[in-house]
Order: C-alpha cells, then sequence, then structure tokens
C-alpha cells in the first residue's frame, strides 16, 4: 500500500544558491521608463537578440525604485536609457556603489538628463544635457585603439544634437565628439569611478540610430569593457568551455524570412548545452525536472494532489493523428522522491493515445483532450495505471494537429475549461447539436453539458483565468492573449456580440537570437501557446499578477503585465521570463505549478513551425503537407523533450500535497499562496461533498476580510448547493471587488437571484469590472417591464457611452430584453432593404467601390456582385445581395447619408457567409465606424451594428463591405439617428405617496423594505427610515435615490461603496416622484427612538 504525504506537508526542497554566478553570463540590468518618447521598451530588444548567443543577458526595469543593493547584487553593469525626474538618495547610494565597486554603469543619451535633482548622479555620468537641435551627421572618433571602438566604423545617422554642461573632466576618456564648425562638443566617453568604469553616448534618440549595427557594436564592447578585466575573463572562459555549437547545411531548413545567408541546421544540444544557453531572470533559476530519455515529447502538463507532475507525452504529432485514437502516445508520472527537485521515478499511466493535448484531474480520474474525443482515465486499484478508459465528448476536429482542442483547467465555476482552435466541436453533447471554434469553453466533468464562452480571431491554443476568475485566453497568430468579458452562453442566436478582446499592446515577441524560424507575423507571435497566470511566494513579487506566453518560435516565455482598463484589462509588454539561444528549445506550456515555481514544457525540436507548407518562393524548398496539416521534415524530432522549473533564485519550495486531506486542511488551502492549491481545494471540497465544510466556508465569505480565499470558498458552497441567501448577499456586499464580482457571477436568474442582484447596488458597482458582471447576469433574467427600464436607463449611463465593455453589454441587454435607451428614427438609407432593382439587376442608390490597391486588385477585378431572391437567400423581403470572391478582395457597395452635427447614429444589417476567408461587415468609410465583423467561414443570417456619434461631418459613406475570399451576403441594411428616450420622455414632477408606499413594499426588483427597516418591517442591510423626513431635507433623499454613493448613509460601513443602485436606472420617472413623495412623509422616529 502507496503511504500518502500528510495533507500540505511541508518537505523543504534542496539548497538554493546563494548568489548569481559570478563566471557565467554578463547580466545587464537596463532601465527604462514606460513612454514611447526615448522608447526604450522597443530598443532594448535590439540589443537582447544581438547579444543572446555571446550570453550578454538584459533584463528590463521602467522604474528607479530597480536601484536598490539586493537588486544590483545580481548584475554586472547597468544601462540607463530613460527620462526620470527624481532619484532618492538612497538610491544613488546604491548605484555608486555599485560602480566603485567594480561594476559597469552605461548612461546612454537622454540618461544625461534624468535625475536633475541629484548633483551627484551628473557627475557619476560625466555630465548634463543642456540643449539640442536635430539633424544627420557623424560624430568623430578620438581613440580608435580603445576596446570600446574596435570594429567600430564612424557612422551617420539622424539624432538630437546634444550640447552638455556640468562637464566633470575628473577621470574621463574622450571617445569621440560632435564636430558642428569651430565647436567640437564631448560625444561619447569613459568614466572611472573607484573600481568601477563608466560609459557615456549622447548617441540614440529613435529607432534611426538604434538600429545602427555600429552603434549597437559600441554598446556590446562597452559592455564587455565597463565589467572589468576579471568579469570578462570568467565569462570568456564560461563562453570557451561551453558545450560546442555544430551547424550544418540542410536543404529543408526553411528561409520563410528570405535572409541573403545560407540557413544553417543546428544540431541538438544536451541539456548541459541547453542550460548554458537559457536566459532567466537575474533574481530567478532555472533547474532541470526530467529529461529524455525519461520523458517523450511533453505537450501538457497537470498536477495531481500529492503535487506530482504529470506530462502527456507526444511522437505522433504533428503526422500522426487516428480517428479511432489508437497510437503511440503516453501520459506519464513524474515523481521526484528524493526532495532534490528533479524527477527520479517515472510511470507510464495510460499509452496508446494520440496527442494527447491537454490533462485535468477530475471525479478521481483524468480528463484527457485527444481529439476527435475526450476520455476519462482513472486507476481503481492504486497501481498508478490506468484500468478505466471512457469516451467522454466527442466531436472534435482533427483536420489540423495544431488547432486541436487544449488547455485543459479547472475553472473558479466548477466547470472544466479549455480551448480549440480552428479545427472545431461539431457534435452532440447532453441532447444539444453545438457547433463551434476559435475560442474557449467549458464543460461538466462527467461530459453532460458543454458550452461555448468566448470567440477569438485565430488558431487558438490557450485558456486560463486570474485569481479573480476573469476569462482569458490565447491565439496564435498576432493576438497572443485575450480578455473574454462577455460569456457567449449569454447571446442570442444571430446576435453578433464582442465576447472577447485582444489586450496586448505591442504586438513584437523578443528573441534572444537572430536564429528563429517564422513563416508570418515576422518577429512577433505566430505559434503562442498558453497565459497561466503567476502567484507565487517561491517567484519575485514583480512576476504576481503577470501572465506568461509561449512563443516557441522564438525560444521564449514572455510576460505580460496584465492590468485592469475599465471594464477590461489590457496587457503590456514585460518582456520574458524564459529565453533561449538553443533552436531546439521550443516551449509550449508554461504555469505556475504545485511548488509555486514556473514550469516549462520544452517541446525540443529544430521544426517547430506547423504550416504553411514551404514553396521555392516561400521558404526556399518545395515541401509536402502531411496528415495533421503539417509540413513534412525530415529534420522534425518525435523524441527529445525536457521540462524545467523557474523559481527565485534563494527560494527553498516546499513540496505540499492534499492527497488524503481532511475539510480543515482543504479550507486552509484556499488561501495557498498559488492559484494551483487554491483550485485543487476547491474541486476536492465539491466533489468530495463535504458537508461539514459548509459552515466554515460560509464565515469565510462573511468574514469581508479581502482575503482572496473567501472567492473560492463562495464557488464550493455553490458546487455544495449550501450558497444561502445571507452567504450570497454578503458576498455581493463585501468589499473586495473581486469577491462581489464572482457573487454576481454565481447567481441564478430565478426570482431569489433577482432580488440578490437589485438588493446590493452592484449595476452601478464602482468596480467596473462588477458592473460587467452585473450586467451580463441581467442578460440571464426573464424579460420584465421592470427589467426592461433597468434596460433602457443603462444604456445611457456614461459607462455605456465610454467604456468598450459596458457599452457592449448594454447593447446585449437591450436586444435580450427588448429595450433601448434611445427611439430610433427612420433609415436614412435610399433603398436599404435591397429590393428595388435597376436596370443592371442590381439595388439601386447603391455604386461600387473597390479598395486595397495592387494587393486586392485580382480579386477585386473577379469578384461577383448580384441579387439574390427566393426563400432561404433573403433576409427579410426578397431579394439580398450577394458577393462571390474567388480570391482575396476588398469591394463594396456603398451609398453617401447626410449626417447632423453632434447627432448619433445606429448602423445595422445582416449578414450571412459561405466558405469565408475574411470578414464581410458595414462600416462608414469616412468616419470609419464599423458594426461587428463576420469572420465564420459558414454561417447564417446574423445582424450586425454599431452606434457612433458624428462630431462636425456632414456626410457618411456607408458600405456593404466585403474583405474576403468566399460568399458573402447582405440584406436589411439601416442606419438611423438616435434620440435618447430621456429626451423624449414626459416626466410628472408630482409624487404620489400611496403610490410610493405600494413601489416602497411591492416593486418587484426595486422594492425598499429589500435592504432598509420601516416601522420594524424589512430588512437591515441598510439603515431604517423612520423619521427619515424629519432627519433630513428634500435635497438629501432626492440624492440618495439619485446617487447613494455620494451620500452613504451614516454608520454605513459594511462595503466602499452603497450597496444601493442609482434609484433613476429602475424607476421610471413618475414612480421616482412618488417614492421620494412616500418618503418625505416618514417623520415619525423608529420606536425604540422615542421617549
Amino acid at each position: 500500500m502507496k503511504t500518502l504525504l500528510p495533507a500540505l506537508f511541508a518537505l523543504i526542497l534542496g539548497s538554493p544558491p546563494s548568489t548569481q554566478a559570478a563566471d557565467g553570463p554578463l547580466r545587464v540590468l537596463f532601465l527604462g521608463h514606460e513612454s514611447q518618447h526615448h522608447n526604450s521598451a522597443a530598443y532594448v530588444p535590439l540589443l537582447m537578440q544581438d547579444l543572446g548567443r555571446e550570453a550578454i543577458f538584459f533584463d528590463y526595469y521602467t522604474r528607479p525604485d530597480c536601484l536598490n543593493p539586493e537588486t544590483l547584487a545580481d548584475y554586472d553593469a547597468v544601462m540607463l536609457y530613460a527620462n526620470h525626474g527624481e532619484l532618492k538618495p538612497d538610491q544613488f547610494q546604491a548605484l555608486n556603489a555599485f560602480v566603485e565597486s567594480g561594476k559597469g554603469f552605461l548612461p546612454v543619451h537622454c540618461a544625461s538628463a534624468c535625475f536633475g535633482n541629484e548633483p551627484r548622479f551628473i557627475a557619476l555620468v560625466g555630465g548634463r544635457f543642456k540643449s539640442h537641435q536635430t539633424g544627420v551627421f557623424k560624430a568623430t572618433i578620438v581613440d580608435k585603439e580603445h576596446p570600446i571602438l574596435q570594429g567600430v566604423a564612424e557612422y551617420e545617422t539622424w539624432d538630437e544634437t546634444y550640447v552638455h554642461d556640468q562637464i566633470n573632466a575628473q577621470g574621463r576618456h574622450l571617445l569621440m565628439e560632435r564636430v558642428e564648425g569651430d565647436h567640437r562638443e564631448p560625444w561619447a566617453w569613459t568614466r572611472d569611478q573607484g573600481k568601477g568604469r563608466v560609459f557615456y553616448t549622447a548617441s540614440g534618440h529613435d529607432e534611426r540610430t538604434w538600429q545602427n549595427p555600429d552603434f549597437r557594436k559600441m554598446l556590446r564592447n562597452a559592455i564587455v569593457w565597463s565589467v572589468g578585466d576579471n568579469r570578462r575573463d570568467a565569462w570568456q572562459s564560461f563562453l570557451a568551455n561551453r558545450e560546442p555549437e555544430i551547424r550544418e547545411p540542410h536543404p529543408q531548413v526553411a528561409n520563410y524570412e528570405k535572409r541573403p545567408e545560407p540557413l544553417t541546421f543546428q544540431k541538438p544540444f544536451s541539456v548541459k548545452g541547453s542550460l548554458e544557453r537559457i536566459q532567466v531572470p537575474a533574481d530567478c533559476r532555472v533547474e532541470l525536472f526530467a529529461s529524455d530519455p525519461d520523458i517523450g515529447k511533453p505537450i501538457a502538463l497537470a498536477w495531481d494532489t500529492r503535487g506530482r507532475c504529470w506530462v502527456a507525452e507526444t511522437s505522433d504529432y504533428p503526422h500522426g493523428v487516428k480517428p479511432d485514437g489508437v497510437g503511440s502516445d503516453r501520459i506519464k508520472i513524474c515523481e521526484d522522491t528524493d526532495g532534490d527537485g528533479k524527477a527520479d521515478k517515472f510511470t507510464v499511466f495510460a499509452d496508446g493515445l494520440n496527442i494527447p493535448t491537454g490533462l485535468v484531474f477530475a471525479n478521481g480520474g483524468l480528463i484527457v483532450s485527444q481529439p476527435p474525443r475526450f476520455l476519462f482515465l482513472k486507476d481503481t486499484d492504486g497501481d498508478d495505471k490506468a484500468d478505466v478508459r471512457e469516451d467522454l465528448i466527442t466531436g472534435w476536429g482533427i483536420g489540423d494537429t495544431h488547432a486541436q482542442a487544449s488547455n485543459l483547467h479547472f475553472g473558479h465555476d466548477n466547470w472544466l475549461q479549455g480551448a480549440v482552435g480552428y479545427s472545431a466541436f461539431e457534435g452532440k453533447v447532453g441532447g444539444k447539436d453545438l457547433s463551434f471554434r476559435m475560442g474557449t469553453y467549458r464543460f461538466r466533468s462527467d461530459g453532460s453539458a458543454l458550452e461555448f464562452l468566448h470567440q477569438f480571431t485565430n488558431n487558438t491554443w490557450a485558456q486560463s483565468a486570474n485569481e479573480a476568475g476573469d476569462a482569458f485566453g490565447g491565439t496564435a497568430n498576432g493576438a497572443p492573449i485575450f480578455y473574454g468579458g462577455i460569456p457567449d452562453n449569454v447571446v442570442p442566436r444571430g446576435l453578433q456580440v464582442m465576447t472577447a478582446k485582444k489586450i496586448n499592446v505591442v504586438d513584437l515577441c523578443h528573441a534572444i537570437t537572430p536564429n528563429y524560424r517564422q513563416v508570418d507575423v515576422m518577429g512577433g507571435y505566430t505559434s503562442a501557446a498558453g497565459c497561466g497566470f503567476v502567484y507565487s511566494n517561491v517567484l519575485p513579487e514583480r512576476f504576481q499578477g503577470k501572465a506568461l506566453v509561449c512563443e516557441p518560435t522564438m525560444k521564449v516565455v514572455s510576460v505580460m503585465d496584465v492590468r485592469p482598463d475599465g471594464a477590461g484589462f489590457t496587457a503590456l509588454d514585460g518582456m520574458n521570463l524564459f529565453a533561449s539561444t538553443d533552436e531546439w528549445t521550443s516551449p509550449v506550456y508554461a504555469e505556475v505549478g504545485p511548488d509555486g515555481a514556473v514550469w516549462i514544457a520544452d517541446f525540443q525540436n529544430f521544426i517547430i513551425q506547423h504550416n504553411p507548407t514551404p514553396t521555392p518562393e516561400r521558404g526556399g524548398f518545395k515541401g509536402t503537407t502531411g496528415v495533421g496539416g503539417a509540413h513534412e521534415n525530415d529534420l522534425r524530432d518525435h523524441h527529445r523533450g525536457r521540462i524545467y522549473r523557474i523559481l527565485a533564485k534563494d527560494a527553498r519550495p516546499e513540496k505540499k500535497s492534499l492527497a488524503g486531506a481532511g475539510t480543515g486542511e482543504l479550507l486552509a488551502a484556499l488561501g495557498d499562496d498559488t492559484l494551483y492549491w487554491r483550485l485543487s481545494a476547491q474541486q476536492l471540497l465539491v466533489e468530495g461533498k463535504k458537508s461539514d465544510a459548509v459552515g466554515p466556508l460560509k464565515a469565510l465569505v462573511m468574514a469581508n476580510d479581502g482575503k482572496i480565499a473567501a472567492v473560492h470558498a463562495l464557488w464550493a458552497l455553490q458546487g455544495l448547493g449550501a450558497l444561502d441567501e445571507a452567504t450570497h448577499r454578503a458576498g455581493l456586499l463585501a468589499k473586495d471587488a473581486r469577491l462581489r464580482r464572482n457573487a454576481v457571477r454565481a447567481l441564478g436568474s430565478d426570482a431569489v437571484a433577482q432580488s440578490l442582484l437589485f438588493g446590493s447596488g452592484v449595476v452601478s458597482d464602482a468596480d467596473a469590472g462588477t458592473r460587467l458582471a452585473a450586467y451580463v447576469k441581467l442578460a440571464t433574467f426573464p424579460t420584465t417591464p421592470e427589467i426592461k427600464t433597468l434596460a433602457s436607463k443603462l444604456a445611457l449611463t456614461p459607462g455605456a457611452r465610454e467604456d468598450e465593455w459596458i457599452k457592449e453589454a448594454a447593447r446585449l441587454l437591450g436586444r435580450v430584453h427588448g429595450a433601448s435607451g434611445y427611439q430610433e428614427g427612420p433609415n436614412l438609407l435610399t433603398n436599404g432593404d435591397l429590393e428595388q432593382l435597376g436596370p443592371d439587376g442590381l439595388p439601386t442608390g447603391w455604386k461600387r467601390r473597390d479598395y486595397g490597391g495592387e494587393a486586392k486588385a485580382k480579386g477585386n477585378e473577379s469578384a461577383e456582385w448580384t441579387v439574390v431572391t427566393g426563400e432561404g437567400q433573403a433576409h427579410g423581403g426578397k431579394n439580398a445581395i450577394r458577393c462571390i470572391t474567388r480570391e482575396q478582395a476588398d469591394t463594396s457597395y456603398y451609398q453617401d447619408v447626410t449626417l447632423k452635427a453632434g447627432a448619433t447614429y445606429r448602423l445595422s444589417g445582416w449578414v450571412k457567409a459561405h466558405a469565408l476567408r475574411g470578414k464581410v461587415s458595414y462600416n462608414d468609410h469616412i468616419g470609419r465606424a464599423e458594426t461587428e465583423r463576420l469572420t465564420k467561414r459558414e454561417s447564417d443570417w446574423v445582424e450586425v451594428e454599431t452606434v457612433f456619434t458624428n462630431r462636425d461631418r456632414n456626410i457618411a459613406s456607408i458600405n456593404i463591405l466585403h474583405v474576403a475570399q468566399g460568399d458573402g451576403y447582405f440584406d436589411d441594411v439601416r442606419l438611423s439617428e438616435l434620440v435618447p428616450a430621456e429626451m423624449t420622455e414626459e416626466k410628472s414632477l408630482t409624487g404620489d405617496p400611496q403610490r410610493g408606499q405600494n413601489l416602497f413594499q411591492n416593486h418587484p426588483i426595486a422594492a425598499c423594505k429589500n435592504c432598509h427597516m420601516l416601522g420594524g418591517v424589512g430588512s437591515p442591510v441598510g439603515p431604517a427610515l423612520d423619521g427619515i423626513a424629519a432627519r433630513k431635507d428634500e435635497a438629501y433623499i432626492t440624492q440618495s435615490l439619485l446617487e447613494p454613493n455620494a451620500v452613504l448613509a451614516e454608520g454605513y460601513v459594511a462595503t466602499p461603496i452603497s450597496p444601493m443602485p442609482p434609484m433613476a436606472l429602475i424607476l421610471k420617472p413618475q414612480e421616482l416622484a412618488d417614492i421620494k413623495a412616500f418618503l418625505l412623509t416618514l417623520k415619525t422616529p423608529p420606536p425604540d427612538a422615542k421617549k
């Protein structure tokens, strides 16, 4: 019998190295800033790519607080290129001590204008920027023999013509000067500072200089010079003793980028050689967990309740896909039994599999995504080998093996979740026919239900959630991370809604070698995989809450700095967590594991690009497309693989386990520092039906202490069917917006749920993400007159005009509940229904217009615009217009329309698609407003729309727009002016107290008694209203109804915002006046206040 580790038993794994190795790669801290002026984030990658193969590694920071002894201890040099204003005394002292100890400092260009508050910094640099003009010039080299200028030619570039003052001549040596007439401006120099070395150049305003190879060669030489002779010698010794790189010509090395030099094949490295070429941040360390031959090619990882790593290995990928699912692949359990951080025991749990792409534990077993089916595997006799194998869900496409279902996870909502690419799903689940592609989904662990969640734009291999359960995912090509703000399962059929949006603001990916192969999205994301979030005490603080995206073609795991942006998110460029110059290194999976480390699955393949198939014109040789959609290539490997772990350099992680855990241990684990253990504990509570946990779980929610454990406690209660009204209300009223947001999501759609939502104020929550969740939940409620009124009013709120997610959700609400905050005028388009035809058989009032220039000329020329008639052809009436294009085209039919300045308009129409590759939509060519785009390859009629406000134009040019290859259908085009309904309403300002009392007691969703006591009757969520008219004047009562957050009641401290929504959103003007009239009659104090 196996001995299980006690729950969350802590075993310290190994001993970390004490300091950064002083004999390995050179480490440079690059201090930039968050600005596109002097765009440091765009220029440091040029150095990273140039110098990575020489093991000169950069870590990028943007704030001066990195200038502290602890951080600087990990580096050999600091390069500064930024515009920072203030340097604190302790930051200067740390930097100065760093340099004087023998390290390098390299201020570049605008660095001489930094930190003007600190004269000692100016002296350290050697001078201060005073002024500049601009121009094209060539600085003169003064000392050609200096090591920094070896191999550097004088270079001509456009740049700013810096003039300096406060020159510090002490220890300064001039390298270059800018000569202008009789003036000779010092342009580049070195300085000695204690035992350290300083290099400064005035060059480098923008890419015109940074892209100059001589400029970058000078910076490279300056780094090597600045670190001092001993450190340079150690680095050179490291390079000389690395495992040598062996290259040879090979005809199947594709040259998609059309590089001028012949491309060669790099022979694979041993583990030692690969590790010598990996960069992780200087305050982190990378460790090998497992490698071939002990494991095969790892495509996905998961961990069980004992913290053991389970690996999906594939040798069948990409060509060996089998419809019957019987292949050569395996699930293997990898264990570290001696606590040294490396696997030493390997057990095959299941074999005979065929391209398993995702793993998730459920119901005492393992669910494996292996298209065309999901499998449930289980060990029933304790030998760690599957003896149960059942089909769970079938219908997953296998047309392209890198577009299959993948990325399985247990979600906050107690469903299992995953991603799928364009191989799609088409099947029947729970008696329902389903079809979807390219996005994320959720399913029940017993296979009884499957729901599509978020639509992405191209091939998808990522699904994740942050600690608050907000939905994210990503695509392979050009859009590595999406936020999913509105789930598709609330969108009515036939309505186009933005369910997800790309959020990365930088499209480039940052390799540390120029030797990578990409067929498209050159220099960016073309095979992106995963977007797991980091929460862990054994990783540096600056990575907490960041997302990780693998880009195997460029040998990196990128960091996405995900930040709230209104109701959505934006993802800034966080550079890399992991990068390699080994051309076989191919990270395809990166997530935080049970020990808190980031675990990386390295697919180890020189040929990682799947498609398209090379041709002599595109790639340099004629390739063949194999089974599974990938091009056949003799260099494709099927056996090598590695698993690495990344953690802070001094971290000593604990080996934890929840195997056999009791209720107490599971409850404690809900607050663990890693999301993995929090979700595992939640899942075990729910699947184990731990009824004895209900009381403590409720206490966690009710504590209102802002701790993340409350979020998981709430969902555990929901999964146990024990989330009662009182606890749910506490979640909705909590101080922590994460808990409020999840409490909204956990609501049903019945009368109780409606009462809870409207008694909480979340429809006007100060947190935009919570407000969005409330709007989405409203879309699931049955339509009533009161909800129609609310939906109409929400469309007119500032958020619905200013925040794209709130605006989209408000639009969804209006469509679901048949409500609008606007009155819509007549159709301004002539023949918008396309029923009137001219002599040419095409709709009158519309004209042909093509775009795209030469690139689309051939497709436009052959485009066929025709009118189609008959049943099933048109959406309304008997006619629709169809465009057929056999090549990519950009063509339209248009009509010009007169607009009013300052007016708001709705542009809408119906579209349909067949064999489409591209988009069909409607737009205003002049103002650029565009409806949602239909991009599905096959689609029945759907309505698309957009709302825009015209500033001062007097004309719109409305396009029926076909930018695609394939068939696009269009019908019932409409452009109409929208007038806010509040401008057209007649408002009675005379209130009726009797009607108001009835509303107070009985309004279906806004009855005041749900939150207030009156005469000893009601709910004590808010203060009692007895005597309110004697205590407060009419203005106060009016404001409390309209803006409850502006006049939060005295003594109310349960939440930072009022639980009451602005009543003007829910009540009609007359009803509002009636309620106020009733409140003004309440002059008698409560019974216990009478003497």
